[in-house]
């Protein structure tokens, strides 16, 4: 049997910009533009403080920026810091969705990031480390069939930290067998379990896997040992997070014969909330524009989908703004009755409002069997009797039905306001719309304090 962890070190390190797919170069542009988009949305969020207060050291060598300011520090804690902040209002991009639910560049790019400004890398270093580590996550991930997030283990925590490991590997020029020690020691940083959503400590799986990953790189570049097979062994990482401890052990690696970068890409998130409720929202959006009504004439709503649809939806009975990120009840409510559902909804006096409130109430969840997506909808019964229904695939903005390009300049545009002017929010977003011609990424602009 071949070892999993060397062929993705031997990939790692062999991967050029040139083989980089066409499609996927336009999947990095816009995954580095809604990065560095949610960095600057999240960066005065208490979680991002609460970290860069705790575990930023006061005169770190000044490596790589810290939320696109003018503050510079260590390229690891960097990553954390940035991490965090992408994280922090759970509007970052969405990946591998039909394999395992994920948010690839919260933990990806923070590293790809920070260590290119540490080591003066370019934009075509950047894309290709984005690329190393998406391809290493999509393997893995590809290996255990059951949704690792109904056991408990968040996938941006867990398969995170490895491919971060393998955008830093990428980034430092690492050899195959250092490249692979990396993201062994990688599998031992990896973690995040699915209780913790709706809490601080979420955004935290993030930045501590973007952060893991750059550390484990530079500990395999200064010759810490790991073990050759710490990905695929029988006591390995593999196994040890899937549901039922059945994972594909033994097949030999596809990079080269298919790119997830590809065929899989990255969903953009139009509403400032858990990608678990999107679909819906979607859905509801669409029967509310066929079929006017307003929350006083709702008898009931009944979500419709399986149980891993809703298993990242934590809330039924949200009080915060932060756990109405994760509620479907909040979700729908929300549409209803405010028409929308943005950034503005988040909030604690909108969440507690008495007609958002009855209306939560209101909403049902219905488990499902068979595959996902298949049947998936929602009814709305009225007080009147009659029964509207809406069935739903993909929400705009996933990679299967993306978003047109003006809808991601907005989200762009909205979210970096507090942080640069117009004429510099334009300039920033077509830099990265154009990141395989950046020089750095010390050369974006800096955000304003």
């Amino acid at each position: 049997m071949g070892s999993l962890t060397r062929e993705i070190g031997a990939f790692v390190a062999g991967l050029g910009f040139d083989s980089v797919p066409d499609a996927g170069l336009a999947v990095v542009r816009n995954g580095f533009a809604d990065f560095t988009a949610t960095v600057l949305l999240g960066r005065g969020d208490e979680v991002t403080r609460i970290v860069r207060d705790t575990l930023v050291g006061a005169h770190e060598s000044p490596e790589s920026r810290l939320l696109f300011g003018v503050e510079r520090v260590l390229g690891p804690s960097a990553a954390l810091v940035n991490g965090v902040a992408s994280h922090a209002q759970d509007y970052d991009d969405v990946g591998l969705s039909g394999i395992q639910p994920t948010h690839p560049s919260a933990s990806i790019a923070p590293a790809v990031f920070a260590e290119a400004e540490a080591l003066g890398r370019d934009g075509k270093a950047m894309t290709t480390a984005y690329v190393a580590a998406f391809e290493t996550w999509g393997e893995l991930a590809t290996r255990i069939k059951d949704p690792i997030h109904v056991k408990g283990w968040h996938p941006t925590g867990t398969f995170g930290a490895i491919a971060a490991a393998a955008a830093a590997a990428s980034l430092r020029g690492l050899d195959g067998d250092a490249a692979a020690r990396a993201v062994a020691i990688a599998a031992s940083l990896s973690a995040g379990v699915i209780a913790n959503f709706g809490s601080m400590t979420k955004p935290f799986h993030a930045g501590r896997a973007a952060q893991s990953g750059v550390v484990a790189a530079r500990l395999a570049q200064a010759g810490m040992t790991a073990a050759p097979d710490a990905l695929e062994s029988n006591l390995g990482f593999l196994r040890a997070i899937a549901p039922k401890g059945e994972a594909d052990l033994t097949s030999p690696a596809q990079f080269g014969a298919r790119w997830f970068i590809e065929s899989h890409g990255l969903g953009f998130k139009l509403f400032p909330m858990c990608y678990g409720a999107h679909r819906a929202l979607d859905g509801i959006f669409t029967l509310l524009a066929r079929t006017p009504f307003s929350a006083d004439e709702v008898e009931s709503i009944d979500v419709e989908q399986t149980q891993a649809q809703f298993s990242n939806l934590v809330h039924t009975d949200p009080r915060s703004a932060l756990d109405a990120k994760f509620s479907m009840e909040f979700a729908m409510a929300c549409a209803v009755v405010a028409r929308r559902c943005t950034r503005a909804e988040f909030d604690e006096s909108f969440v507690n409002r008495a007609d958002v409130r009855a209306l939560m109430g209101k909403v049902r969840r219905r488990f499902k069997n068979g595959p996902d997506r298949v049947g998936d909808g929602l009814v709305a019964t009225l007080k009147d009797g009659r029964k509207l229904d809406q069935r739903f695939t993909y929400p705009l903005g996933d990679a299967q039905r993306p978003a047109p390009p003006e809808a991601l300049w907005t989200k762009f545009a909205d979210c970096v306001s507090g942080a640069l002017d117009d004429a510099g929010a334009r300039w920033m977003f077509d830099m990265l719309q154009n990141v395989e011609k950046l020089r750095s990424p010390a050369d974006l602009p800096v955000a304003r304090a």
